[in-house]
């Protein structure tokens, strides 16, 4: 392992192009997986809490609305399930 260091080391031609591929796939990597929360309506928070509660076996006879700000953006099941919408920062689909 120190000998291949040291050879890497030894040929500084190798480094910037190590450490702009590094900091490229970095980025892209922090691009692609950083998401925001996204607003829903009191229609779809219930059809995604019956779906929880179909899929799930769930039991709960309620579930709390999750908000930011004054917008509605998951909920909170009584089993303690809880669900964000939420989308990617840089989308590339239409």
């Amino acid at each position: 392992m120190l000998s291949l260091l040291q050879s890497f080391f030894s040929h500084p031609e190798f480094l910037a192009p190590t450490l702009w591929v590094t900091f490229g796939c970095t980025l892209a990597w922090y691009l692609l997986s950083a998401k925001r929360c996204q607003a829903i309506d009191t229609q779809e928070l219930y059809l995604l809490w019956k779906t929880h509660k179909q899929f799930d076996q769930c039991t709960a006879n309620e579930f709390e609305p999750v908000m930011k700000g004054n917008k509605i953006v998951g909920y909170k099941c009584e089993c303690g399930h809880e669900h964000l919408q939420e989308r990617p920062i840089i989308n590339f689909g239409a």
